[in-house]
């Protein structure tokens, strides 16, 4: 057994170190996690190359980047063929099914079979009142988003949408929380629930306004702290260089007056009368911002006239009532004594900025497209942005104009992307049928979490606002693909050989329920690697598996001769014992080369 090991390691590294999940572009497997201060890679791996598989199909394309990869028999190559004619006309059927959602059936069906997700359908107050106030009588007051972290990844495996999570996924990095934040965590269920999911496909500035006055943005980014008295710009800088116009709106150490003008087609409120704003922003719109946000806060236990409901308060008190200049060349825009309005025309003139779309439809091309993409697709997808800017179904229009665009179908762009670790271990659980329902608490759901935690991907515990790095050079560091590599070799190892319970990746049990069915002859090396080569990748070259690179390479290690050196290297056309693969029998323990086989595809290019 240990020389057995030591094999499929020295073939792994022979792989060009492609085969450590290292340049998974946006083919069919991948996924991984991370741990509470999450820290930088520790070895940046340059100058790889992977040769990509024969005929990536433009199915598998679709499913890896607006998906978790292939589910076969429920959302595959069959499956997608079936949207239509062609795959421009796929593909936008594929996009409007997914974002018009629908009942989730198995989602559901396994949280029920879980039992111990209590915190779901809590409300703002129930979440504040049962694990901030009264955390006494519970487990802990992060279960909310300890929970939730565990649903993200019952959510990705075996939604029907999953679209809507990668949509979800996109919002959560964007509006950055770190999860274990000592008042988010207690109410995020709402946070996903209320603000993410509810408003993902909806109107911008909504969607803004939302974040602005949850608790878990009030208290993590410190505007619950920002009064007259003692202004406190912090939400307010995050709230311009991450949330709408982004740094590269940021017109550095200049004063107002010298940042270059724009028109914008708007009126009333802050809007000067002439449609001149500034181009960019400068420091003194951030100073101003933050002053708008002044008196927004949480109805907490600060003192006796709040009732600690953990819901919005505005606090006029604390709210700086003077007049107030923000991307208006110096002018004052903002009258004095508006209380909260200051608040909303504030974020109303971030979101209807060009800037803001632009800058939105950059990281949106980035996330599902490629690191560098062509900026005709960002200026594209920023005009249905600003154009839209009213629309209540604004969001839905930006994602279908980005889906559907020609940048999205260019071949040139299919593999320019590096899987994240979550993406790795979510796709190989789905390509392999995983059963797997991640709980709250029990034993396996927690060796799995703590897998998932070094890989450095795991959901909600970036610490800065500014969100997990979509740049593919961030995510080829050493630790992450090894770690990432452990988590699904764990996922297929576990109970694959026990007697009383099953395996949650079943490599073994659809093998032999595919070959019991044919001649005894049709079980060969060459045959079963096919099977789970297609069953994997959800295609089959012309002409068949064999004579590919990466299939060559992977029966190389899976007709490694035995450690009992009497026995000879099995042929590779010769028909395995079925019983000898069912009940991994000495000396060839077929059983475990065929999981290691498979670790070696879902870790291919």
């Amino acid at each position: 057994m240990k020389d057995h090991r030591q094999s499929r390691r020295q073939l792994v590294t022979g792989l060009s170190t492609v085969g450590l999940l290292t340049v998974l572009p946006f083919t069919p497997l991948t996924a991984a996690r991370v741990k509470a201060p999450l820290v930088a890679p520790k070895k940046q791996i340059t100058g790889l190359k992977a040769s990509p598989l024969p005929g990536l199909s433009f199915a598998a394309m679709v499913l890896s980047r607006l998906g978790y990869g292939v589910t076969p028999g429920v959302m595959d190559e069959a499956y997608f063929q079936g949207l239509g004619a062609n795959d421009a006309t796929r593909l936008s059927q594929f996009v409007n099914q997914q974002l018009a959602g629908g009942n989730d059936v198995e989602v559901n069906q396994r949280i029920n079979q879980a039992g111990t997700y209590e915190t779901l359908n809590k409300s703002l107050n129930a979440l504040w009142v049962d694990y901030h106030i009264d955390i006494n009588n519970q487990t802990s007051s992060s279960q909310p988003v300890s929970e939730h972290m565990r649903l993200k990844f019952l959510r990705a495996t075996y939604s029907l949408f999953p679209l809507r999570e990668r949509i979800a996924e996109f919002w959560h990095n964007h509006f950055s929380i770190y999860g274990y934040d000592y008042y988010a965590r207690s109410v995020w269920s709402s946070w996903d629930r209320d603000v993410i999911r509810t408003h993902m496909l909806g109107n911008f500035k909504d969607f803004l306004i939302a974040t602005a006055r949850h608790p878990a943005m009030l208290y993590y980014l410190d505007n619950y702290n920002n009064s007259k008295a003692e202004p406190n710009e912090n939400y307010g800088r995050e709230m311009i260089e991450l949330h709408t116009l982004g740094v590269e709106n940021y017109y550095g150490l200049a004063q107002p007056n010298e940042v270059p003008m724009t028109f914008v087609n708007e009126s009333g409120g802050p809007w000067p009368s002439d449609g001149m704003i500034q181009e960019f922003y400068v420091d003194n719109d951030v100073y101003e911002t933050a002053r708008c946000l002044t008196g927004w806060r949480v109805n907490d236990s600060t003192y006796s006239p709040l009732t600690d409901t953990g819901e919005f308060y505005y606090d006029s008190g604390r709210h700086d009532t003077f007049a107030k200049s923000v991307l208006s060349g110096g002018f004052q825009n903002f009258s004095a004594n508006q209380g909260e309005t200051d608040g909303f025309e504030v974020m109303e003139m971030l979101a209807y900025h060009p800037g803001t779309a632009k800058h939105i439809a950059g990281k949106l091309a980035r996330a599902f497209i490629s690191d560098n993409p062509p900026q005709q697709v960002i200026d594209d997808v920023a005009t249905v942005f600003y154009d839209n800017r009213y629309a209540p179904n604004q969001l839905e229009l930006v994602f279908k104009a980005l889906f559907n665009h020609a940048a999205f179908s260019d071949p040139q762009y299919w593999q320019s992307k590096v899987k994240r670790p979550f993406d790795v271990v979510v796709s190989a659980m789905r390509a392999c049928d995983a059963d797997f329902t991640i709980h709250p608490d029990d034993g396996d759901s927690n060796s799995f979490v703590y897998r998932m935690d070094d890989t450095g991907h795991f959901p909600y515990e970036w610490r800065p606002p500014n969100g997990y790095p979509t740049d593919s050079n961030f995510w080829l560091s050493s630790t992450a693909l090894v770690q990432t590599w452990k988590t699904v070799d764990w996922l297929i190892d576990h109970n694959s050989t026990s007697s009383t319970s099953s395996p949650l990746l079943p490599i073994v049990p659809y093998a032999v329920q595919h070959f019991q069915g044919l001649p005894q002859n049709q079980l060969t090396p060459d045959n079963l690697l096919s099977f789970w080569m297609s069953r994997i990748f959800d295609q089959t070259p012309v002409g068949g598996w064999v004579g590919d690179p990466v299939f060559e390479s992977i029966i190389t290690f899976f007709l490694t001769r035995p450690e009992d050196n009497s026995y000879p290297q099995w042929p590779r056309d010769n028909d395995i014992p079925l019983e000898d693969l069912a009940d991994n029998n000495w000396p060839y323990y077929w059983h475990e080369r065929l999981r290691g086989a498979v670790k070696l595809m879902i870790a291919s290019p």
